[in-house]
């Protein structure tokens, strides 16, 4: 059966060992119901391809984490769950409708392949991925069709799977956000991280570091793919309050408050134009809270950036800067920079009393070009990196 039509990407065979058929028909001989006998019988060896495509490079993984490898979670849950040490668990949907005991029962099924993936509930939470796994006895071959970071919807759609390079990109940005306790003990830590000190006796501002950046760059081109950095909240781009904009859900704290009138007309409330008016091509939008520091009484803003894919493989960046966290306006002196590659500022926006917004001209970015935004207010900035 041919599986390279179910999705725009060149499927990845990997064989079926004798070894994985055995575990497959034990797990599964421990079900009562026929169907739940098919179910983990499928879900077993859609498991073991993903665990040896793994081991092949290198990635570990421990199966005696996975619900799937858990006697007792079997009996009662449909988990195909691989646990990627230090990450979290990938779920391997097997494509049920293509196992060769229902192809016999359907003649028409190449002819019509499916065009999804159901996603049982208890697999749509906990999981940092999801990969659909084509399952051939007849040429003892499970077929990794593709990715997918969520499954919000239920269901893995095959035609809008991204490619395993694209899953392996995402493992790399886990595993870049991972606290390293280790260099903890030779005294480095990412920016986030704090003294206690710091915390609960801060020093005076002059004494306190007045640059922070961001050492992992946000990647615009797989923002289009649906794989964000962490920190990045989904924004609805026809929204016209902020608050309403940023999805709450990914984060209770994520709280914004906005209203008035701004000299540059540039609230998203108060009858005001939405992002999607101000910059109606952008295909994705996203949004990140900023905490400004204690020194300054705990200050947050947010900083919007949406972007937009051209004909010519530019992409076209729109940013705004606005308040947070019960803050009406932004303080003023506030600054939003765009930064060149070479530290060069490009453009400056800088916030009088009462702005509900500032922003920056819209600006077009190459294929593999960097830049950076800066967010400063007196002695204070911090920097986001970007990469095409």
């Amino acid at each position: 059966m041919n599986y390279d039509n179910l999705s725009n990407l060149e499927p990845l065979p990997m064989p079926i060992t004798q070894n994985s058929l055995q575990i497959a028909r034990e797990f599964a001989a421990q079900q009562r119901h026929p169907q739940r006998q098919e179910q983990v019988y499928l879900n077993t060896l859609a498991v073991l391809a993903v665990h040896d495509y793994l081991e092949i490079l290198s990635i570990e993984t421990d199966l005696t984490e996975c619900d799937s490898w858990n006697p007792a979670m079997r009996l009662f849950t449909d988990a195909a769950d691989l646990y990627i040490k230090g990450l979290g668990k990938i779920e391997c949907r097997p494509v049920r409708s293509l196992h060769q005991n229902q192809a016999t029962a359907n003649d028409n099924l190449s002819a019509n392949p499916p065009v999804n993936c159901p996603v049982p509930v208890e697999a749509r939470a906990d999981r940092i991925g999801y990969i659909a796994v084509a399952i051939d006895e007849d040429e003892k071959a499970a077929k990794l069709l593709g990715f997918f970071p969520t499954a919000e919807t239920g269901e893995l759609v095959l035609n809008e799977l991204h490619s395993l390079d694209d899953f392996l990109v995402n493992l790399e940005h886990l595993f870049d956000a991972k606290v390293d306790l280790n260099q903890w003990l030779m005294n480095v830590f990412n920016p986030d991280w704090q003294p206690f000190e710091a915390i609960f006796d801060p020093e005076p501002l002059e004494d306190s570091p007045g640059e922070i950046e961001n050492p992992i760059p946000s990647k615009l081109g797989n923002w289009f793919k649906n794989i964000v950095e962490t920190g990045w909240q989904k924004f609805d781009q026809g929204k016209q309050n902020l608050e309403d904009a940023i999805f709450p859900d990914e984060n209770p704290d994520f709280a914004f408050r906005s209203g008035g009138n701004s000299r540059q007309n540039l609230s998203l409330s108060g009858g005001q134009a939405s992002l999607q008016q101000r910059f109606p091509e952008a295909d994705v939008a996203r949004a990140r809270l900023i905490d400004l520091g204690m020194q300054l009484g705990r200050i947050s803003v947010v900083l919007l950036v949406a972007i937009a894919q051209q004909s010519d493989r530019t992409i076209t960046v729109h940013v705004q800067l606005h308040p947070a966290i019960g803050q009406r306006y932004l303080p003023p002196q506030t600054q939003l920079s765009l930064i060149s590659d070479t530290g060069k500022i490009l453009h400056k926006s800088q916030s009088t009393v009462q702005d509900l917004c500032i922003l920056l001209k819209d600006f077009d970015v190459e294929p593999e070009e960097s830049f950076s935004i800066r967010v400063a207010i007196d002695d204070l900035s911090i920097t986001e990196n970007f990469v095409v």
